[in-house]
């Protein structure tokens, strides 16, 4: 689960007599491909999926504590980070402004991953995976104070780069020194514009960007939501 569809890396509590249940939503073939012009169009088969679950059996002196709990029907808090996915068609103008929240939730959020892609949808001539930076000036969030002064056409995005190289370590607690992202930062302007905003300690939260020249038509603006969840069984 984490390292194919990136969650459940903070899922370790033993479950009890609760049915686990994954539903998996697809869409098109055509944005799961990337294939060259001259090529058949693609199709994704799923014959056979498995799911393995670790079973804890505990030892004889945590049983009777255990069994008491769930005897009693103590409830438990379960508490874990999850992700929202929200798009956007972004206008064929240069300022551009959209505002992120959890849905259906009383959470805040925590973290947020913003990234856009012009005409990349539904193409399978088109790699999904890859970024455009579109001519973004200038990228600001109520928090940060200080606007993020961009320019990745005049190789201006020393800040943003390094925000989202050290996510894995601010977002996990890795060591610096041993772990940072494997982008390069040309790699970074070309390919994975993404850009990383910590909000963590922000209650409402709201990307405002300024383009260099007017969006190109077909643009869409992807973001991720992380946020603390918590529940009780």
């Amino acid at each position: 689960m984490k390292h194919i569809f990136g969650f459940c890396e903070d899922y370790e509590k033993i479950v009890y007599g609760l049915k686990h249940t994954l539903t998996l939503v697809r869409k098109s073939n055509d944005d799961a491909i990337f294939r060259a012009d001259a090529s058949g169009a693609g199709k994704v088969s799923l014959d056979k999926i498995s799911w393995f679950v670790p079973h804890v059996l505990p030892a004889d002196a945590k049983k009777f504590p255990l069994y008491k709990n769930i005897e009693s029907k103590v409830s438990l808090p379960v508490a874990y980070r999850t992700r929202q996915r929200d798009t956007i068609t972004v206008p064929d103008a240069t300022v551009f402004s959209w505002r992120l929240c959890v849905k259906n939730a009383p959470e805040k959020p925590r973290w947020i991953i913003v990234g856009f892609q012009t005409e990349k949808e539904g193409d399978q001539t088109k790699n999904p995976a890859v970024f455009d930076h579109v001519n973004l000036m200038l990228s600001a969030t109520r928090y940060p104070a200080v606007d993020y002064n961009l320019s990745l056409a005049n190789q201006q995005y020393s800040r943003a780069y390094g925000d989202a190289s050290m996510f894995g370590v601010r977002y996990f607690g890795m060591d610096e020194l041993i772990t940072q992202s494997n982008i390069s930062p040309i790699d970074y302007k070309s390919l994975y514009p993404l850009f990383v905003f910590d909000v963590s300690k922000q209650s409402h939260v709201q990307i405002r960007a300024v383009f260099n020249q007017a969006v190109l038509a077909g643009t869409q603006g992807y973001a991720i939501v992380i946020f603390d969840k918590l529940l009780t069984f």
